[in-house]
C-alpha cells in the first residue's frame, strides 16, 4: 500500500519516503513500484517541474511538497534522497539518530540490485565526457554497455537494459555521499578542484567524498598530476595516468623530438594530434579512458580508434560558429572554477570570456590567474556576477576589462561588438545555471541561439 498523510503527518509505520521529485527521484518511484515498495514523495519546492508528470503516472502514491517537518519523518524506516537533497541538515539527521533510520540515495539502491560489472567515474571536471567516450569504447570493443548516473539516464533506469553485459556510471560528490554496496569493476576520481563547497564546506571534505568511490574497486584508476587525488586512498591494483613520462604500467605522455604521444611505459599509443578531444584536458580524460579500459581488458587497438574519432560532448568546450575570424565556443557544462581555468588553458589566447550564474564556492585565486594569462576581456552575468566581478579584480590590467550585463543575449551582442579576428568567445560560465535556467544544457543552447541570432 502507500503511503497515506493524513493530519499533514505519516500515520504508517516503517516505510519508505523518497524526498526529491525530480529525474533521480522518479527514477526511484519507477524502481520501487517494480519492486511492488510502498513509498510517498516528498519535496521541499511548491511547484517541482515533474509534479504533473508524477501524478499522472503514480497516481495512488502522496505526495507532501513545500516542508520537510520531522513530525512528517518520525515513523519511516527507509529515506531515499535524491543528489540535490542534502543529507546532512538536521532534520534529517535528527530523524536517522533517533529511528535508526536508513538514509540512502539511487546509487545504493542500484548497487543492491544487480550483480553486472560496473565502471565508476567521479571528478570535478570531464566525467561526463570520460563516461561517454569509455562507453563508446566498450560498445566498439564489443561489450553491451550501457551509461548513466549523474550523465542521465538515472541510475535505476538502466536496470531495464537486460542484455547488458557493463554499466558505465558517471557519479557526482552528492550520490557517492550514501554508497556503501558500490564494487566497481574500476573506478577513477579524475580531478578535484573546488565545486560544490556551498554543500561540502571545504575541499577537503569534498576530496573525502570523491574518495568513497575507491574503497571497493577491484582497479583504481588515478591522476597521479592532481594533488588531491595522488593523496586518496585507493583499493585493489592501481593504474595512474598524468601528463608526464609514464612509468611501466603506467599511461601518460612521451615527447620525441618535439612531438608528443600517449604512452604505457615506454610504448607509444598514439599522437597527441591525432586525438579527437583537444587540449590538456582532451588528454587526461583520453588517458582516463585508456587506463579504465586497460584494466576491463578491452582491446587497446579499438579503444584508440575511438579516440580518434570521439569529439566529445554538447556544451562542453563546443565550436558553435567561426565568423570573420572570430571563435564562438560553449562550454555551459563548466559549472565551476576548475573547468574555467580547463577551458581557458585548451583555448590558450585572445579570449572573451563570458561567466556568471550562481557561484558554489571556492578560491578565485587560481581563475584570476587563467584570466590573465589567457583572456583579453570578461563579461558577467547572473545572480553572483558581482561576486565574481569583485574576486576578479586583481585581475585588472591595461589590457584586461571586466563588465557585468543583464542577459546572455546583451553578453553576446557586447562580446560580437568587441571581437576582432583571432578572437576566442568563451562562454564557460565557472557557476551553476540554476538562477536563470533549468540546467546547463539550457543555459548552452540560450548561447547557441544568441549567436547564431546574432553573428551568423
Amino acid at each position: 500500500m502507500s503511503l497515506a498523510l493524513q493530519n499533514n503527518e505519516i500515520d504508517n509505520v516503517g516505510e519508505t519516503i523518497v524526498i526529491g521529485l525530480g529525474e533521480t527521484g522518479f527514477s526511484v518511484a519507477r524502481y520501487l513500484t517494480k519492486q511492488n515498495i510502498a513509498f510517498s514523495m516528498f519535496d521541499t519546492r511548491t511547484h517541482p517541474p515533474l509534479l504533473s508528470a508524477f501524478k499522472r503516472d503514480f497516481p495512488k502514491v502522496s505526495v507532501r511538497l513545500k516542508t520537510l517537518a520531522e513530525s512528517e519523518l518520525a515513523h519511516v524506516a527507509q529515506i531515499i534522497v535524491s543528489p540535490g537533497v542534502d543529507i546532512h541538515q538536521d532534520t534529517i539527521k535528527d530523524v536517522i539518530v533517533e529511528n535508526s533510520c536508513e538514509c540512502i540515495g539511487d546509487i545504493e539502491l542500484f548497487s543492491r540490485s544487480t550483480k553486472k560489472p560496473i565502471v565508476a567515474i567521479t571528478g570535478s571536471n570531464g566525467k561526463s565526457t570520460v563516461t561517454s567516450l569509455f562507453n563508446e569504447m566498450a560498445k566498439a570493443s564489443g561489450v553491451c554497455s550501457y551509461a548513466g548516473g549523474n550523465l542521465s539516464p538515472p541510475a535505476l533506469d538502466l536496470l531495464s537494459h537486460h542484455d547488458a553485459e557493463l554499466f558505465v556510471l558517471e557519479l557526482s560528490s552528492f550520490q557517492l555521499e550514501s554508497i556503501t554496496s558500490l564494487q566497481p569493476e574500476a573506478s577513477v576520481v579524475l580531478n578535484v578542484s573546488p565545486d560544490h563547497l556551498d554543500r561540502h564546506g571545504d575541499v577537503a571534505n569534498y576530496a573525502g567524498v570523491k574518495e568513497h568511490i575507491y574503497s571497493k574497486a577491484k582497479f583504481s584508476i588515478v591522476n597521479r598530476d592532481d594533488e588531491y587525488v595522488s593523496r586518496m586512498k585507493y583499493s585493489g591494483e592501481v593504474i595512474s595516468f598524468g601528463l608526464t613520462r609514464p612509468k611501466e604500467g603506467e599511461f601518460g605522455v612521451i615527447a620525441d623530438n618535439g612531438d608528443l604521444s600517449i604512452a604505457f611505459g615506454d610504448q607509444c599509443l598514439l599522437p597527441v594530434d591525432e586525438l579527437a578531444l583537444s587540449g590538456e584536458s582532451g588528454i587526461l580524460n583520453s588517458l582516463a579512458a585508456l587506463a579504465l579500459g586497460y584494466a576491463l581488458k578491452l582491446p587497446m587497438q579499438s579503444m584508440l580508434k575511438k579516440l580518434k574519432s570521439f569529439n566529445g560532448l554538447p556544451h562542453r568546450l563546443a565550436l558553435v560558429a567561426d565568423k570573420n575570424g572570430v571563435s564562438w565556443f560553449d562550454d555551459s557544462k563548466g559549472t565551476n572554477i576548475g573547468a574555467t581555468i580547463s577551458s581557458l588553458r585548451s583555448l590558450e589566447k585572445n579570449i572573451i570570456l563570458i561567466a556568471g550564474g550562481i557561484f558554489k564556492g571556492g578560491d578565485l585565486i587560481h581563475l584570476k590567474e587563467a584570466v590573465t594569462k589567457h583572456a583579453k576581456h570578461v563579461i558577467l552575468f547572473g545572480q553572483d556576477a558581482s561576486v565574481l566581478k569583485q574576486g576578479l579584480e586583481d585581475a585588472l590590467s591595461n589590457d584586461l576589462h571586466i563588465e557585468i550585463v543583464s542577459s546572455m543575449n546583451e553578453a553576446v551582442e557586447v562580446a560580437h561588438k568587441i571581437a576582432v579576428t583571432g578572437d576566442q568567445v568563451l562562454l564557460s560560465p565557472a557557476c551553476a545555471s540554476f538562477d536563470m535556467y533549468e540546467n546547463y544544457i539550457e543555459r548552452g543552447c540560450d548561447f547557441e541561439k544568441c549567436v547564431k541570432g546574432i553573428v551568423l
